[in-house]
């Protein structure tokens, strides 16, 4: 059985899952992915894990109708068109195709698993909320093309109830549990990471003695991360002492830097390479994610598996099976500045390394090893083995 995956962007944290894929079919996993939507670490550590077996393609073309600059859903129409893709996906001649979503390069997985009768999988994130504004045209598109899907491979409750009630896939089998956050390089990263160097860091950051939240994430409109630091001032009133760390980039770096570059307690690193980013984890106390929409927001389960407690707004779709209140953190709504700051507080009398030993536990049900295997079933399945 030969699984070919077709997919153009990811992160880090996908390829532990697609090693552990290829372990399963005993090289049988093959992967066709885009040198402009991937970084070069990423593609460094496929080619360690994949070998030849990772096809790197370049040369996308993009057309583009509206503002992608807000970075929320249906904002804007991209049509990517990748040469050569149709022609590396007959020649790698896959008995599974898995496509990533129903568009961007998933029309050619589709097409050739249709035109050569072979099983077709979709790995699918979204949820009924990230989806509100879905136009009539792209919902009725979707509910054509997913006729020939065989199986859906989900992250969790909230995309099985979209796909289910407004989709209505109702038949077509659905797994749960098909992502994870890269749990074993992180953590064990975390751990190597001795109390010195985090005292190091700390000295460096001037960090000050009280809680460490951490936010790492798009700096862009959809994050929420306007609506934290807005009012970030008004809970270091009460405690002064407490650090916010911001990492990423975005369109909303620059402006953000500038009109916070007075608070001594907000500290905003800009991008920081994911090699790097253990030694964030490490020093924090908290790690908080404020998005106002999100699929399945994967810094979350990254942080609960180096033992963070974690505050997790309502609008992130993996707050159902990540976040349980009072145990491993909180959820909140990241729209009202009230929910941001009752949030924030609730830390401050919280047993954080219980809450933290919680995340972990609940992290290793979605580990790399546990996905790939429930993906690997699936593919088993419909294959008829």
């Amino acid at each position: 059985m030969k699984i070919l995956w077709i997919s153009p962007w990811f992160g880090n944290y996908r390829v532990p899952v697609y090693e552990c894929l290829n372990k399963l079919t005993d090289g049988n996993f093959f992967l066709i992915c885009s040198k402009e939507n991937t970084s070069g670490l990423v593609q460094n550590k496929l080619v360690e894990a994949l070998g030849s077996n990772v096809i790197i393609k370049e040369g996308e073309k993009r057309i583009k109708i509206g503002d992608e600059s807000s970075n929320f859903a249906n904002k804007a129409l991209v049509i990517k068109k990748q040469p050569g893709l149709y022609h590396e996906i007959c020649r790698i001649g896959a008995d599974i195709i898995i496509t990533e979503g129903f568009g961007g390069w998933a029309p050619s997985g589709i097409r050739y698993a249709v035109m050569h009768n072979k099983k077709l999988c979709m790995f699918y994130e979204r949820t009924a909320y990230v989806e509100r504004n879905c136009p009539f045209w792209r919902k009725l598109y979707r509910q054509i093309i997913g006729i020939t899907v065989n199986t859906f491979l989900i992250n969790g409750e909230l995309t099985r109830e979209y796909l289910t009630e407004n989709l209505h896939f109702v038949k077509t089998p659905k797994v749960l549990g098909c992502m994870s956050a890269d749990s074993y390089g992180l953590s064990e990263a975390v751990r190597s990471f001795s109390l010195e160097n985090q005292d190091r860091l700390k000295m460096a950051l001037n960090l000050n003695d009280g809680l460490t939240f951490l936010f790492v994430g798009q700096m862009v409109e959809r994050k929420g991360i306007k609506e934290l630091l807005n009012v970030w001032t008004k809970h270091t009133k009460k405690h002064p002492n407490d650090n916010l760390l911001v990492i990423g980039k975005g369109i909303l770096l620059e402006p953000l830097s500038k009109q916070f570059k007075d608070e001594s307690s907000i500290h905003i690193l800009g991008e920081i390479a994911y090699d790097s980013l253990y030694k964030y984890y490490a020093i924090c106390d908290v790690f908080i994610m404020p998005t106002l929409e999100d699929n399945w927001c994967l810094v979350v389960p990254e942080a609960m598996a180096c033992r963070k407690p974690v505050a997790c707004s309502i609008y992130n779709g993996g707050h159902y099976e990540l976040v349980n209140d009072g145990v491993n953190g909180y959820k909140f709504d990241p729209r009202n500045p009230q929910s941001i700051l009752d949030t924030l507080e609730k830390f401050h009398s919280a047993n954080l390394i219980e809450m933290g030993a919680k995340s972990a536990e609940i992290e290793s049900h979605f580990t790399p090893d546990k996905a790939a295997k429930r993906i690997y079933d699936a593919c088993l399945k419909i294959y008829g083995l």
